[in-house]
């Protein structure tokens, strides 16, 4: 027992150490794996912000270039003004699916400046889009007054088909590039946006595009919610979960995250209030606390970290995406690193019971052997000495305590033996004496019975002579008086 509750305690004490150990090498692994999956996916949008320095560099050379020529002409050979006040690309010859269409809303004034930047935009898009196409879903200039020219192979109709009062300029991929919001000029990244068109969820970088000091476009690259999903979620660790979200707050990925059908995009921060949120048909009022605590507990601690979420027994490795400034994490259940701790925690226990067993079993064969046995021949001794039986055999050779009880032993049957002998001998010659005796007592005896007889027949002739000396005299009396 007392080895038992030995082997508890250390199993107790290894799995505590396991799983410290086992916790430090999984969080350290879970960081670095982090670390490293953050740089590759922020590769897509760095590679966003260097299409997009090329892009605005050749179309400023190319609007420059126009501001030399005459526009006309080759506007009106390209796009149409349509019955509904819009102009979009002629539907003559147009393919979609290879070069880049044209719609202003309904109501724009067409100047020749406005010419000059769609005839650039344009051209810079027919030989550069069509490359940028493998890695984006579409590549598009977006100019102040509303006018778009994208470049969408999967959407070839797009431009025929949008309403002629839709405003790109209302969504945040543009308010974003403007020089209230962008004071930098740099590449800027919107989350989530709805296409009421394509009836798809996309998430957008745009750079802007000054000249002479005026944001004059925008270039925009667009990528599929459901392809950054598919490349977020699905790829991750065994037995973790992937997570991207804005500073703001705003759900970017998540593996429950269903754009498919919904009416706007998710905060964790005030999704508690958000009843609509995409995520399915299934009640989501836990999956909306558990993204609001995971927000609450990482906005605190921006960079790379691990941090551990009280209450969900969950721990999250961050790491920044440069470029769209978002985070990156991996959630990882408190259960995988206890579970392998335990396993290990078994080993030790099973290890330990098994050593137990063992120990038991060699133990018993000891005792066995240098216990129960001298101790079974002792007793057989003790009842042959109670029998009578005073040659006992036993192990004197040991040097141990049964060695010294068995010599002990042999001496004290060794002496019974000698005191035996000695009594059977005592009483050997008692009987020898007692024999003799008695043959003396019987020959006095008989010599008392012979005496007796002789004097009982001395007594007897006594008489007899008495009386027939009595007789006698009175017949010699009576002869004598005769005569």
């Amino acid at each position: 027992m007392r080895i038992a509750v030995i082997v508890a305690l250390t199993t107790f004490c290894s799995y505590l150490q396991i799983f410290d150990s086992a916790r430090d090498a999984t969080l350290l692994q879970l960081q670095r794996n982090v670390a490293e999956r953050a740089q590759r996916e922020q590769a897509i949008f760095l590679l966003a912000e260097d299409n997009h320095a090329l892009l605005r560099k050749v179309l400023l050379e190319r609007v420059l270039d126009w501001r030399q020529r005459d526009p006309g002409a080759a506007f009106d050979r390209l796009f149409a003004h349509f019955p509904d006040g819009t102009v979009r690309s002629r539907l003559e010859g147009f393919d979609g699916t290879r070069m880049p269409c044209l719609f202003i809303p309904k109501g724009r004034d067409i100047t020749p400046e406005l010419q000059r930047w769609l005839l650039a935009s344009h051209e810079v898009l027919s030989q550069y889009a069509p490359a940028f196409h493998v890695r984006f879903t579409d590549t598009y200039v977006l100019l102040p007054n509303g006018a778009v020219m994208l470049y969408w192979p999967d959407r070839p109709q797009w431009c025929h088909e949008v309403t002629p009062t839709f405003d790109s300029t209302e969504y945040e991929f543009f308010t974003l590039s403007t020089p209230a919001q962008d004071p930098q000029r740099k590449t800027v990244w919107s989350g989530i946006v709805g296409d009421p068109v394509a009836k798809t969820w996309t998430v957008s970088a745009a750079t802007p595009v000054d000249l002479e000091g005026q944001h004059a476009a925008t270039l925009i690259h667009d990528m599929l919610i459901q392809e950054l999903m598919a490349r977020t979620v699905t790829d991750h660790l065994p037995d973790t979960y992937n997570v991207l979200f804005r500073d703001d707050g705003q759900l970017i990925a998540h593996p429950a995250l269903n754009m498919e059908g919904a009416s706007d995009s998710y905060n964790m921060h005030s999704g508690l209030i958000q009843f609509q949120a995409p995520f399915g048909p299934s009640d989501t009022l836990a999956l909306r606390k558990h993204l609001y605590w995971i927000f609450q507990e990482l906005q605190h601690t921006p960079g790379s970290h691990t941090t551990r979420i009280p209450g969900f027994g969950e721990y999250a490795a961050t790491a920044r995406i440069q470029g769209p400034g978002w985070t990156f994490a991996t959630l990882l259940p408190e259960r995988v690193v206890s579970a392998s701790a335990l396993a290990s925690a078994k080993y030790v226990l099973l290890f330990g019971l098994g050593s137990l067993l063992l120990e038991l079993g060699i133990m018993s064969w000891v005792l066995r052997q240098n216990i129960s046995q001298p101790l079974l021949s002792f007793n057989q001794a003790t009842d042959s000495l109670a029998a009578g039986d005073f040659k006992v055999r036993l192990d004197t050779s040991r040097r141990d305590e049964l060695g010294r009880l068995a010599r002990a032993f042999q001496h004290m049957a060794g002496e019974l033996q000698r005191r035996e002998d000695a009594l059977r001998q005592a009483n050997e010659g008692l009987e020898q004496r007692v024999e003799h005796r008695t043959r003396e007592l019987q020959d006095v005896h008989r010599q008392l019975v012979e005496t007796a007889r002789q004097v009982g027949r001395a007594e007897v002739a006594t008489n007899v002579l008495h009386n027939v000396g009595n007789v006698l005299n009175s017949v010699h009396t009576s002869v004598l008086l005769a005569r």
